[in-house]
Parts: C-alpha cells; structure tokens; sequence
C-alpha cells in the first residue's frame, strides 16, 4: 500500500521548526547568563541580587534538573534573608513536585525550624530521615523538632537512633553531642518550656549549617 505525500504539510513543520530553534537558542542562553550571575553573586554573598537571578533562571524554563538546582538555592537564599515565608513556600512545593528528593524536604525542614515552626520541622525531617536513613543528620533535626514542640521523649529518642548511625559511621564528634543533648535535655525538665530557646535555636542552626557546608551536593545537579 502506498501513502501519498503531502508537501505542503511538510513545508509547514519545516517552517514551525526553523522558527522554533532560535527561540529555543535564546532561551538556553538567558537561562545560562542568569544562572552564572546568580553563582557569582551568591559566591560573594550578593544574596538579594542573587535572589532575582535564581528567579531570572528559572523563568528561562531551563532544562529540570537545573530549576531544582535554581529552586534549592532561591530557597536557601531566602532563608538567609530572613524572608522564611518565602523559603517554606518554595521548598514546600518542591516536596509536592519532587516527593523522592531528600534534599528538598531538608529545605523545608530547615524553613520551617527557623521560624519556629517546629510541628511541621518535624515531619518534614521524618520524611528526609526516611528517604535517606544512612544519613543521622535529619534525624539530630528531627529531635531538636521534636524538642521545641515540647515532646522531649520523642527527641531523646531521636538522639537515640541517631547515635547509631554516627557511631556506625565512626562520626565521634556528631554521637557525643547526641549523648550530651540527651542529658541537656534531661537537665531543662525543671525549667520553663522557654528555657532552653537560645539552645534550641543555635542547635537547629548548626544542624543547618552543618547539612549546607557537609551533606549537601547541589553541584551534582549540574552534571
């Protein structure tokens, strides 16, 4: 059986096609120029104008792994801004379209424990710690969670599981300040619940920091 041609329908795909390709071109270069200011800006600690080139990339609709690239460090940016509604509200809708990525929901962990959100720090560590058990770090956050939602027992058996891995993982430094904030944490049962903020909060900070500098790989998304 044979098929008649149509060259005027290809002549029209041709057409679609060139017009296309150098939209497409333009829009692969400003996603590229956005992306490497907000790299150079964020590296110098520019963070408000590095905050309107990650949003500059990721309306250049880059290819996915680099909007959550772009995503992640809009988020963490905000953070360090101290706009948190903004950081939760990124963070948490990268959890809607990435519900696998640990990364994402540590974010968000990390969002919602800087505002005091504790509960909701809460889950959002249980949810990393279940994506990536090896990894003790989500849970230390997930006890301090636990901790300024004011369910100490819960924390210290957090700590407790926690402990485990470092040790597992010969991390000495990370299984003793379990240990010691198990018996802190013993120590402010006495005191009012709000006793023990300032050590809350340095702790979920380090927690932050130490999951920022150590744990994670957002270069890996480039690749």
């Amino acid at each position: 059986m044979k098929f008649k041609s149509h060259p005027l329908r290809f002549i029209k795909i041709l057409t679609l096609c060139l017009i296309l390709l150098p939209s497409l071109a333009l829009s692969d270069e400003q996603y590229k120029s956005s992306l490497e200011k907000a790299r150079n800006l964020d590296k110098d600690n520019f963070f408000e104008d590095a905050a309107s080139y990650w949003q500059k990339t990721i309306e250049a609709n880059p290819p996915p792994n680099i909007t959550l690239y772009a995503k992640l460090k809009l988020s963490e940016t905000y953070s360090r801004l101290g706009l948190l509604d903004k950081a939760i509200g990124i963070s948490k809708a990268l959890t809607e379209s990435n519900p696998e990525h640990y990364d994402s929901w540590f974010h968000l962990a990390n969002a919602f424990a800087a505002a005091r959100q504790y509960s909701q720090a809460a889950e959002a560590f249980k949810k990393a710690s279940a994506l990536k058990p090896e990894e003790g770090l989500s849970r230390v956050g997930q006890a301090f969670a636990y901790f300024g939602n004011q369910k100490p027992d819960f924390a210290t058996e957090e700590f407790m599981k926690a402990m485990k891995i470092f040790k597992a993982n010969k991390n000495i430094s990370w299984y003793r300040d379990c240990r010691l904030a198990i018996n802190q944490i013993k120590g402010f049962a006495r005191f009012p619940p709000n006793f023990a903020d300032l050590w809350l909060e340095k702790n979920l900070k380090r927690v932050q920091d130490t999951y920022m500098n150590t744990v994670l790989d957002l270069d890996s998304l480039l690749n």
